[in-house]
C-alpha cells in the first residue's frame, strides 16, 4: 500500500509540472511561427518591389525602343538643345512626339509615362568610324532619348532611362 500511496503522491506533484513545461513549449512554437510568417512576410515585400523595379524598366525601356524604331520620332531639324517631347512635357520645342503602340501611347496618355527625344553635339558632323560609311556620302546627327516611367503613387514603380541614338544623313 506504501506504493501505491508514493505512486499517487508523485503522480500528482508531476501533473502540474507537465502543464508548465507544455504551456512553455506552446509559447516557443508560437514565438517561432509569428517570426516566420514576419520573415516571409518581409521577402514576399522584397518580391514584389523587385517585380516592380523590373516592370517599370521593362516599360521605360519599351517607350526607348518604340522611339529609336521610328524615323520620325528622331527628327533632323533645330541645332543642338532642340526638344521633341510627348504630350505635357514642359520646356520643350515640340509636344508631339509620335508613339506608333497603342499601349504606350494609352499610358503617355493617362501621365504614366514621357518622353524626351532632346538633339546633341554639332549641328552635322561626319559619322564615327565604327559605323563604316563613307564621310563624303553621309553626315550625321545625334540624339538623347530619355523615357520616364512613374508609377510610384500606384505602387509601381519610377524608372527613367537614357539612350542615344546616331542618325545618319545623307549629303545632297
Amino acid at each position: 500500500m506504501r506504493n501505491r500511496k508514493n505512486f499517487s503522491a508523485s503522480r500528482q506533484h508531476q501533473s502540474g509540472a507537465i502543464l508548465i513545461i507544455a504551456l512553455v513549449f506552446l509559447v516557443a512554437i508560437t514565438l517561432l511561427t509569428t517570426s516566420s510568417m514576419r520573415s516571409s512576410n518581409i521577402g514576399l515585400f522584397l518580391a514584389q518591389n523587385e517585380e516592380s523595379r523590373i516592370s517599370a524598366d521593362q516599360a521605360a525601356q519599351a517607350l526607348a525602343d518604340a522611339i529609336v524604331a521610328n524615323p520620325v520620332s528622331t527628327p533632323v531639324v533645330g541645332e543642338s538643345g532642340f526638344t521633341f517631347c510627348t504630350a505635357g512635357e514642359y520646356d520643350c520645342d515640340r509636344t508631339d512626339l509620335p508613339i506608333e503602340n497603342p499601349v504606350l501611347a494609352g499610358a503617355i496618355a493617362e501621365s504614366h509615362m514621357s518622353a524626351k527625344v532632346e538633339r546633341t553635339g554639332l549641328a552635322y558632323r561626319p559619322p564615327p568610324r565604327v559605323v563604316e560609311s563613307s564621310m563624303d556620302k553621309f553626315t550625321s546627327a545625334s540624339f538623347t532619348v530619355t523615357t520616364t516611367f512613374d508609377r510610384v503613387e500606384d505602387g509601381l514603380g519610377y524608372q527613367e532611362v537614357t539612350e542615344g541614338i546616331l542618325v545618319l544623313i545623307p549629303k545632297d
